[in-house]
Formats: C-alpha cells, structure tokens, sequence
C-alpha cells in the first residue's frame, strides 16, 4: 500500500482495486497496523458514513527509496512483477 499511495491512492476502494487483490478485513487491518505505525494519517472525508482518506507521514514517504530498490530487484527477478511507472522511478522522496 506504500507503493499505492506514492503513486497517488489514497482511498479504501482505491486500494481493493490495486493488482494484489488483496480482501476488505486484510486491507483494514494493515491501513489500522500502518497508522499506529506512524507511517500513514488518515483524515475522513465524508462523515454519514464516515470515510477516510490515508496519506503518508514523513516516515512512510521515508520508504520511497526502499521501495524503489525492491522495485528495480522485482522486476530484474521476477518478471512478472508489477512494473512501476518511470514517475515513481525518477521520482526523490519529498512527496507528502
């Protein structure tokens, strides 16, 4: 989901929609693990019922590079890989 929100998700659907497929109470309980982490805040974005938008901290966007190497190393090893668009490459970790 790091990846997901460096690349501009910010949404519960938006996340269900990503190519792992991930289920509803997986996907909950890691956004609940990544906030008390601190890596993520969530801020609501609608009240009835209520919904929450995710973006993250300064921690989590201190995993951009992490996740770039993992991305280079996927996609030389395994090929099947999802291939990160050349933004997320290029892109330096001052992103918020």
């Amino acid at each position: 989901m790091v990846r997901d929100m460096i690349t501009g998700k910010k949404r519960f659907a938006e996340f269900l929609a990503s190519p792992e497929r991930i289920t509803t109470n997986v996907l909950s309980d890691r956004l609940n693990r990544m906030e008390a982490s601190g890596l993520v805040e969530k801020t609501a974005y609608q009240t009835n019922p209520i919904r929450y938008e995710y973006e993250l901290t300064e921690k989590g966007v201190a995993l951009h590079p992490i996740m770039q190497a993992m991305c280079r190393w996927a996609n030389k090893h395994e090929p099947q890989t999802w291939t990160p668009p050349k933004s997320f490459m290029r892109r330096r970790s001052a992103i918020k």
